[in-house]
């Protein structure tokens, strides 16, 4: 049997009637091998003891002291256990929080285990050990149904943990084990996760001791050597995106950023993916407008950075100037002019429908008052409001089939076949990265100790990348065949 399979049915064994806490069984596994002291966080009832249980089955013979909220007095020969293990932390008793400082000290390559219902950041913060501890482990507070209901049908006694001779770890195979595991090199993806975390750190005023980067490379060095790999892969840092960092505002930093700062590693290849993306509709858009539009020139006046067509109404025995953009005119779909301190106004709606002359609605809610009188409230129409035709207002045509606009209209339809064929390059390659990527990191998923929640969120921002790149593409080919036909 190899060391993979022999863990993975290791772990197998260790979460039997313990459900959806698999990954915080592996995370405490691996700590405990690595003699890295963490705080198992859990509301009672959430199965902090069944895991400690789990922990220590795990190894061949293990000697566990366990210090209760009771035991006041803690033994000098802490090295002689394997496991030292505090069950309902509470620093607020005093004789704890020093025993606890003293096992911190004096346990040598004992496993410790914290345990308590106290929030990570307000125990660790009042036993005044919040920078010694390697990492938080966070345990559900419940489960779900599915999960819920197969356990119920199996009735098994949850509080009997079965590991088999041949899979608990010996003393010896432990020792043996560590020394090789801190043979494993760290990979540039493992490295660049790790200093881009570091600057969010610094940027935040996130301290993170050196000991507990120590501690961290550590367990991602023991998964790799877990999966027979000799270095780390990017899949081994996934749980440095979940809640280990002890501290509340800490947790949700960091959680957020790891996962922009794994997903712009996995996509190295093709940075521009995760930029904003291509605006195939205004593609489409402008497509449209050149091909259905007419060479007229039209009387316009510059306004807000652009040639807009002018009009004026009156609402409410006011008159009040609107600017429509010229880019609208002869165009399908409604829109908002400007108003006269150069905000869209959106109490207004307009439409040519394809053609010169324009159709204005305006919002019942200033039929009564005006658009000046309630400009300085809102220049927003609320949900509530409904359109009202207000009338057709026809353009001025200065000259029909203008040739400075015909030679402007063929520059703009040749500068569109160009952008046309640049994107449809850059967004087949970028497709055909992202295929690739895919494919890739699919074959971590079944890694030991891989954690599967945020493979599976990562796992689906690719492919939604993939299908809005799949979406742009071919509104890109719909406007190449426009211009085609």
């Amino acid at each position: 049997m190899t060391l993979t399979k022999r863990i993975s049915e290791l772990m197998a064994s260790l979460v039997v009637g313990v459900p959806e806490r698999e990954f915080h069984i592996q995370l405490g596994f691996l700590a405990s091998l690595l003699g890295e002291p963490f705080y198992l966080y859990g509301r009672s009832g959430s199965g902090k003891s069944l895991v400690v249980d789990r922990m220590v089955a795990a190894f061949k013979g293990a000697k566990a002291l366990k210090m209760g909220a009771r035991e006041q007095e803690i033994p000098s020969n802490l090295s002689s256990y394997d496991f030292v293990v505090f069950l309902s932390y509470d620093p607020r008793d005093e004789k704890t929080k020093d025993n606890v400082k003293i096992a911190l000290e004096d346990r040598d390559k004992s496993s410790l285990i914290i345990s308590g219902d106290m929030r990570p950041e307000d125990a660790l913060k009042r036993g005044e050990i919040i920078d010694k501890i390697s990492l938080t482990i966070v345990l559900p507070e419940n489960i779900s149904a599915k999960a819920l209901c197969t356990l119920l049908q199996t009735q098994g006694d949850v509080t009997q943990t079965r590991v088999s001779p041949g899979l608990s770890i010996s003393a010896e195979e432990k020792s043996q084990w560590i020394d090789e595991i801190k043979k494993v090199a760290l990979s540039e993806d493992a490295l660049y996760v790790i200093s881009q975390i570091v600057d969010v750190c610094d940027t935040n005023n996130i301290y993170v001791p050196i000991r507990k980067w120590i501690a961290l490379t550590n367990i991602m060095k023991a998964m790799a050597f877990f999966n027979g790999r000799t270095e780390t892969r990017l899949t081994d840092t996934f749980f440095l995106g979940m809640p280990i960092w002890s501290r509340t505002v800490s947790n949700n930093v960091i959680m957020e950023k790891y996962r922009q700062i794994a997903l712009k590693r996995i996509l190295k290849e093709v940075p521009d993916v995760l930029e904003r993306p291509y605006n195939a509709d205004d593609l489409l858009f402008r497509v449209k407008k050149l091909l259905k539009s007419s060479n007229n020139l039209y009387e316009t006046k510059m306004f807000n950075g652009e040639p807009c067509l002018f009009y004026r109404i009156t609402i409410a025995g006011e008159s009040v100037p609107l600017y429509a953009p010229l880019r609208y005119i002869e165009t399908e779909g409604d829109f908002h002019p400007y108003n006269e301190i150069r905000q869209e106004e959106k109490r207004v709606r307009c439409n040519y429908h394809g053609t010169s002359s324009c159709t204005v609605s305006v919002a019942s809610s200033v039929k009564s008052t005006g658009i000046r009188t309630s400009m300085s409230r809102t220049t927003t129409s609320t949900i509530a409001d409904k359109f009202e035709d207000y009338g057709v207002l026809p353009t001025h045509i200065l000259k029909e089939n203008d040739p400075e606009i015909m030679e402007r209209k063929n520059a703009e339809l040749n500068e569109i076949k160009q952008e046309i064929q640049t994107v449809a390059e850059k967004e087949t390659k970028a497709m055909q990265a992202l295929k690739s990527v895919f494919s890739t990191i699919k074959t971590s998923k079944e890694d030991l100790f891989c954690s599967k929640e945020l493979f599976t969120e990562i796992q689906d921002q690719l492919s939604a990348l993939f299908d809005s790149t799949k979406v742009i593409l071919g509104k890109v080919k719909e406007a190449h065949d426009l211009l085609a036909g």
